[in-house]
């Protein structure tokens, strides 16, 4: 017997009906569920459906082979560890195991996903493996209707949609070894229902969604492939191509886009080389190019479109998006998206953001990370995409420069603020690569100036960039600004300072004077920038041998840093060293020797222990301390060595000039050190790498003074320490580096005290052999060789 209520649209009525299956109605319900499982439809003129037809979904058994999976996955590269933890998971009594794979867009979720249920239904015939699109509830619903259906054919015609998806929950809580593969879920709160109505089986979730799966799912994060797969892949899908790395790394080795790329040159017979180029010239083009036989909204470019537009709710989301394309794409400090919104705001669009894996957050929430791809995308005008219109793209360019311009601190030559600029020195770099000299603005010369200065006081390395920043500052300075400007002055002297460490001396002597005689005609002898171009002349006049302007110039600097900053600013005490080493130049040693021990002594009383300042003085202190006995010729040439290594500029002739000298002293007492002198060097050192870094130029001059002070101990065990460090200093740089040659040539002149504890013929470069092997080098510079500077 069974009773059942009317419509809800109808005055309630109770009726009553007896007997076995029976069913009464007070109007029409629809369809009601008898006991056996058979279903009547439209109850007011009822008729009883046979239970063949429509049977318990826990008395259905799994046709033998049934899958719908989309792809077998043929084209298919790497993901051994993700394909190894799906294969070994075990699953919990009395729960389905499921797995989410998530990541980027493109990342290759549903290729993994498809891979791994092709090979996992072949051992598995009797249960099915199927594969929903589950991007909303109503797609799920429709995903579970359709398994229905395959299961019971005729169901298709007996139940509606809502009927059928809850006919397959039941099904598979009664069911096992099936696999349901959920692609492109967008909330995990879509699939939670789903989950819990299941006891076994298997459920794999593919989402952007990287959040929110605790409790439901096991998460599996996918990243990029790495380069020799990605390569592989490529080759798979098209052919080998000398090319297809250098593609594979601008791609950012995402799988999709590396597909995409591949099927359009296979079809259009352009080569990878061909693609970089258009790339380059037409990147709407190519970001939207396919071949004929893919989904126009699988290219790249649409599959984050249908991102962000899940975003649109927050506009901030997009703008976050768009200003971090113009960086670098690891370590951006999130501090740069301070003027995009309040801190909660900014905030809450990362979150949402790497939510959606469109981009990534340190642990510690201060760095983003973005993939370069997606940053290609969307410094990609394109009008067609409300997300990327042109006007979009040029205000985040703009909010980017502008953001990096707040960021650089005030005075760079203050060593807490260091950290900052080497924070901020790639993103620099990256917005310089990615935008036009002739669309910098007066705010974008001020940046790559101020960058510039401090990369060449960063590290030995860094000048041939600076280099690069400098002189384009200089040229959009020379349009945006009048000729005796600062802006374009100070940028002058700092590419006059980058000529002077990677060109020899006297090619760029004119250069530094006609920029030292402009700055003192439109500003005046003291101001800051003439000092910087006076400082520039005095290295210069150093490297050429003119020792007694050099000692006048330094003297003159150190005067006016005196009269515009005090006795007491770093800048001064730089100065002061300068004079030192000029003095130490001219031959009077001892006096340098005096000066530099003072000097130490107010650096260490005014800035403290670790101040690059004090750093500096005491490594040329250490140095001046073990040649006071030396001969007065010799000793001028390596002091010039040691100012080189400091300030840049020409190693080889000034290694030269310190071999002939004490080839022509011959043998030579070193003084020996003590232990005492031996700690103190070491603690520089060990403070110079703390502080200033591996590169810092200081670190590497308390590096050879560490190796001077243990050959001076004279002590065998001291000597090989003497012979390994300098060997780390050699194998910092190669052969194009031009700090390598003076190394070597300091070898050589350590050689009587090292002897058989180091073999040079292991770090000689090309270029010092033939140096120091082939007479002719010695009055022709042009035998040096590529590795010279």
């Amino acid at each position: 017997m069974g009773r059942m209520s009317a419509s809800p649209d109808h005055p309630p009525v109770s009726v009553d009906a007896s007997g076995r299956s029976a069913v009464a109605a007070g109007g029409n319900v629809g369809q009601a569920f008898t006991g056996p499982g058979a279903v009547g439809l439209n109850i007011g003129t009822a008729h009883l459906m046979s239970p063949v037809a429509c049977p318990r979904a826990e008395t259905v058994d799994c046709p033998p082979g049934l899958d719908n999976l989309h792809s077998r996955a043929t084209m298919f590269v790497g993901r051994d560890d993700e394909l190894a933890a799906l294969d070994d998971a075990s699953a919990v009594p009395g729960r389905a195991l499921a797995h989410v794979l998530h990541g980027l867009g493109g990342i290759g979720k549903s290729t993994l996903a498809a891979r791994w249920a092709s090979r996992r239904s072949e051992s598995h015939a009797d249960a099915p493996a199927w594969w929903i699109r589950a991007d909303s509830r109503s797609a799920i619903d429709a995903g579970l209707a359709d398994l229905a259906v395959a299961l019971q054919p005729s169901l298709f015609a007996l139940l509606p949609q809502e009927q059928l998806a809850e006919w397959a929950l039941r099904w598979l809580a009664s069911h096992s070894g099936w696999l349901l593969v959920l692609d492109d879920v967008s909330n995990p709160q879509d699939v939670t229902p789903l989950l819990s109505r299941a006891t076994s089986g298997r459920f794999l979730i593919t989402s952007r969604q990287s959040t929110g799966w605790r409790g439901v799912a096991e998460p599996v994060p996918l990243d990029v492939l790495p380069g020799s797969e990605a390569v592989r892949l490529f080759t798979l899908l098209h052919r080998e191509d000398p090319g297809a790395a250098e593609l594979c790394e601008e791609l950012g080795h995402l799988p999709l886009a590396i597909a995409q790329v591949a099927a359009y040159c296979a079809q259009s017979g352009c080569t990878a080389r061909e693609y970089l180029e258009d790339l380059a010239d037409l990147p709407a083009e190519m970001y939207a190019a396919k071949d004929e036989n893919r989904d126009h909204e699988r290219t790249v470019a649409r599959v984050w479109h249908v991102t962000l537009d899940r975003l649109a709710d927050d506009p901030l989301t997009a703008r976050i998006l768009l200003l971090l394309a113009w960086y670098a794409p690891d370590g951006i400090p999130r501090t740069l998206l301070g003027a995009l919104g309040s801190r909660p705001a900014v905030r809450g669009a990362l979150g949402r953001l790497a939510a959606h894996s469109m981009v990534t957050l340190s642990p510690d929430g201060d760095t983003v990370s973005v993939h370069r791809l997606v940053q290609a995308v969307s410094r990609t005008k394109d009008t067609s995409d409300r997300h990327r219109t042109p006007t979009a793209v040029a205000d985040a360019c703009t909010a980017a420069t502008q953001a990096l311009c707040r960021a650089v601190p005030d005075d760079i030559d203050d060593p807490s603020t260091w950290p900052v600029m080497r924070s901020l020195l790639p993103h620099v770099e990256e917005l310089a690569r990615r935008t036009r000299p002739e669309d910098d603005t007066e705010a974008m010369t001020r940046l790559l100036t101020r960058t510039g200065d401090y990369m060449l006081g960063a590290g030995v390395g860094l000048a041939p960039r600076a280099l690069g920043l400098l002189q384009r500052a200089v040229s959009s300075c020379g349009r945006l600004f009048p000729p005796d400007s600062v802006e374009l002055l100070e940028a002058r002297v700092h590419v006059a300072d980058a000529q002077r460490m990677l060109r020899e001396p006297r090619q760029i002597a004119s250069l530094v004077e006609e920029v030292l005689d402009d700055c003192e005609r439109a500003l005046g002898p003291d101001h800051r920038v003439t000092s910087s171009a006076r400082m520039s002349a005095y290295r210069v006049a150093s490297l050429t041998g003119h020792h007694e302007r050099a000692l006048r110039l330094a003297r003159e600097t150190f005067a006016g840093r005196v009269r515009t900053l005090g006795d007491a600013h770093p800048l001064t005490f730089g100065a002061r060293q300068a004079v030192i080493l000029a003095t130490a130049e001219t031959g009077d040693v001892h006096e340098a020797h005096a000066l530099i021990t003072q000097l130490l002594a107010d650096c260490v009383r005014v800035l403290g222990e670790e101040h690059p300042e004090t750093l500096a003085a005491r490594a040329v202190a250490t140095v001046l301390a073990h040649q006071a006995d030396f001969p007065v010729a010799p000793l001028t040439a390596a002091t010039r060595v040691f100012a080189v290594l400091q300030d840049g500029g020409d190693l080889v002739g000034a290694v030269r000039g310190m071999v002939d000298e004490f080839d022509s002293w011959g043998p030579i007492d070193i003084p020996r050190a003590t232990e005492e002198e031996v700690a103190v060097a070491e603690r520089t050192l060990e403070t110079c790498l703390r502080v200033l870094g591996e590169d810092h130029a200081d670190t590497f001059a308390a590096k050879l003074a560490l190796a001077q002070v243990y050959a001076a101990t004279q002590d065998e065990r001291q000597v090989e320490r003497a012979a390994r460090l300098l060997g780390e200093v050699l194998s910092a740089f190669g052969d194009d580096q031009h700090v390598t040659t003076m190394v070597e040539g300091l070898l050589l002149v350590l050689g009587t005290v090292l002897g058989e504890h180091l073999s040079l013929e292991e770090h000689r470069s090309p270029g010092l052999t033939r140096l120091f092997e082939d007479e002719t080098a010695r009055t022709d510079r042009t035998d040096l060789g590529d590795s010279a500077p």
